[in-house]
């Protein structure tokens, strides 16, 4: 029943009344105007009270409060696996044709008194009547996830799970529906005994080596029903046999791990290939028996050295933030046994070089003469007239030879390569260096990255600086301690992020006029030919930083040696090519590139093929069909005993309707009732008197 309600006390329905009263009485009650007879006076007088008094109390802001019965009805969710490896098993053409037709009978006889919405899943999860078997991933992880994100706090009564329990993508399905809190029930398709198969696994290598490296390859293989077979086992690389292995297979359920180790010859991308042969096996799947890897070789590690005076800890921490690149190679060495030649060598970092007891004046014309880039670490030992004389970016006057302290303050105009605010932020709440006391003199052309803070004050006193001549760059870290802003860091943000990136940045910098790796084309090796291929190019300036201000352009060849023009188009700080879906085989490209007067190239293949994870594992599982069943109320079937699945869920407790009540509020100057009996009231009132001849 509806009920009003308004934000006043009842005590103000007076005000109400008073209101019409007032203003009815002096309108007919004591106006001297008013001719009419008494009962017409009283007639009128009512119909202005009635009217004032509605529209004051209008004024009070009444709100109807209405409650509204709603029947919630039960939902059945039903996901059904639009994965190839349905249709690979033997019972196939049921599959396509009778299963089909049962699961819409299913459906029609559920829909009479139930919300039914059905999914496929497989690549992704889609709302679909029946499925076409395409899909060539299994997620079952991914439609769970998506119940769970579309379907909490509804009448759910249960989830039909349709599928062969193969999984080939995404997590556990048991762990990924562990929180789902309705019944499910699966119906299991697919065969589970095994057949005579051997396959590849799964195939363990790096992604980047270096030229003259051995890698290794390793293939875990299983073969089924082949007992007494012997099996060949191929790595080749440009069509050719690299190496072979000899498996005997021992038993029906086999498994091997073979290895072969491969020398990283020719830079570049490099395709090889993994092939099992096998006679007289009587396979009926033989996709899996190949599989193609990519591996990039990479010309050559940087070398970079770290000689010292002594053993220090902040040897350490430099070395271990460097060796977060894998393109560094880093080495420690003293300079009372040091005896290399430095034209070896891309960096050398000079730590408390030259010092007061060692000058080391022979290596120091030896990286001059040979243009090595030098980065000093100044600290206590080291001699300050012997390292302005060789670092040529400062001038250190210090009279007193004592230390002070010194944090981190960012040069928000320095240029040389970029450095995150965020990062900057972190350097500057970092542990003060221990730093030479003294004057400080800027050569023309020098750049501070950072400026010291003593006392939090910020001094124009250099903290750390860089400096280029003749084509030679070399930089200062003028104080040691940076082992402590390793460790600070870490406690701090549970990273060392802020110290490894501005490390590694300078050094970038100090070796980017020797790295040849300034542009790169970055593909995914393998690409299925039901997808679009798309490529992504990186391209650097001098300082090793993003640039995507050139134009990109690459030239593709197939198989048969056809050459196809393409040009790349920037996105955000790269670049990026959609080829869209190519035809199957082996693609050759030709990439370039023109920054300023500098011409870069990468050169590089890939494959494009039908990639069939499906095919890779027909063994259906029902195990985890039977699982996921078991731990939500359900039960698993096979599709002759549809008709026992609908009568348990008929018999189900929470395949019931919920009875809501919902609660309207509607202000009582909306409702057009209130409108029309104002204006059949007054409408009334003014023909009544205009009709006796009243005023």
């Amino acid at each position: 029943m509806p009920e009003i309600i308004f934000s006043y006390s009842w005590w103000a329905i007076l005000l109400v009344f008073l209101a019409g009263l007032v203003y009815a009485g002096l309108l007919y009650a004591i106006n001297p105007r008013n001719k009419l007879n008494a009962v017409l006076t009283v007639i009128l007088f009512i119909f202005r009270f009635v009217t004032v008094a509605i529209l004051v109390f209008l004024l009070l802001s009444p709100t109807i409060k209405t409650r509204k019965k709603q029947i919630e009805k039960p939902i059945i969710i039903i996901g059904q696996d639009n994965s190839m490896s349905i249709l690979m098993a033997q019972d196939s053409s049921y599959y396509a044709d009778s299963l089909g037709i049962i699961i819409n009978n299913l459906i029609d006889e559920f829909s009479l008194k139930i919300d039914i919405d059905n999914y496929i899943f497989g690549n992704s999860v889609k709302s679909s009547i029946s499925p076409d078997y395409t899909d060539n991933l299994s997620n079952y992880s991914d439609f769970f996830n998506y119940v769970k994100q579309n379907y909490t706090g509804l009448n759910v009564g249960a989830l039909i799970l349709i599928g062969d329990g193969i999984v080939n993508n995404g997590i556990d399905p048991v762990y990924s529906a562990s929180d789902i809190p309705f019944p499910i029930f699966t119906v299991a398709l697919g065969d589970t005994l095994q057949v005579a198969d051997i396959k590849i696994d799964d195939i363990r290598h790096n992604s980047i080596v270096y030229t003259g490296d051995i890698f290794p390859v390793e293939v875990n293989l299983s073969a089924n029903m082949l007992k007494g077979k012997k099996a060949t086992i191929k790595l080749l690389g440009n069509n050719d046999v690299i190496d072979q292995k000899e498996v005997s297979i021992s038993s029906d359920n086999y498994r091997e791990l073979v290895k072969f180790n491969v020398v990283a010859e020719k830079a570049g991308k490099q395709r090889y290939r993994v092939k099992i042969d096998i006679l007289d096996a009587h396979e009926t799947n033989f996709e899996n028996n190949v599989r193609n890897i990519f591996v990039d070789v990479v010309s050559s590690r940087k070398k970079i050295l770290i000689l010292a005076f002594a053993p220090h800890p902040d040897i350490g921490a430099i070395k271990q933030s460097l060796l977060k690149n894998q393109n560094y190679k880093v080495e420690i060495e003293y300079i009372s046994s040091f005896d290399k030649d430095v034209k070896q060598f891309d960096l050398v970092i000079l730590h408390q070089l030259p010092s007061k007891n060692n000058l080391a004046n022979r290596l120091l014309v030896s990286l001059s003469e040979n243009k090595v880039p030098v980065l000093f670490v100044i600290g206590k030992q080291s001699s300050l007239p012997a390292t302005s004389k060789y670092y040529k970016g400062l001038n250190i006057i210090s009279a007193t030879g004592s230390t002070v302290s010194a944090q981190f303050e960012f040069n928000s105009s320095f240029t040389l390569f970029s450095f995150n605010d965020d990062l900057a932020a972190q350097l500057s709440t970092l542990p003060p260096l221990t730093v030479p006391l003294g004057n400080f003199s800027l050569s023309h052309g020098a750049e501070v990255f950072g400026w010291q803070r003593i006392n939090n004050i910020t001094t124009d006193f250099p903290l750390i600086t860089f400096y280029s001549s003749a084509g030679v760059r070399s930089g200062a870290i003028l104080g040691e301690g940076i082992w402590l802003w390793r460790i600070q860091n870490y406690l701090q943000y549970n990273n060392s992020i802020a110290v490894e990136t501005f490390l590694s940045k300078a050094v970038m910098y100090l070796i980017a006029n020797s790295d040849s790796r300034h542009f790169r084309l970055q593909t995914k090796g393998e690409y299925d030919s039901r997808s679009d291929v798309i490529l992504v190019a990186e391209l650097y300036n001098q300082s090793l930083e993003p640039d995507n201000s050139a134009d990109v352009r690459i030239v593709l060849s197939n198989e048969n040696n056809e050459k196809f023009n393409f040009i790349f188009s920037p996105f955000e700080d790269y670049y990026k090519l959609n080829l869209n879906k190519l035809p199957v085989g082996v693609y050759s490209y030709k990439a370039n590139v023109k920054l300023g007067n500098n011409n870069y190239k990468d050169v590089g293949e890939f494959i494009v093929q039908s990639i069939n994870y499906e095919s890779r594992n027909l063994l259906a599982n029902h195990r985890v069909l039977n699982r996921l069943a078991s731990e939500h109320n359900g039960s698993m079937y096979y599709p002759d005993q549809i008709s026992k699945l609908r009568l348990d869920i008929n018999n189900l407790r929470s395949m019931t309707s919920k009875i809501h009540y919902e609660d309207k509020f509607t202000g009582l100057n909306t409702e057009l009732y209130i409108l029309v009996a104002l204006i059949l009231l007054l409408s009334v009132e003014w023909f009544l008197r205009k009709y006796f001849g009243s005023y």
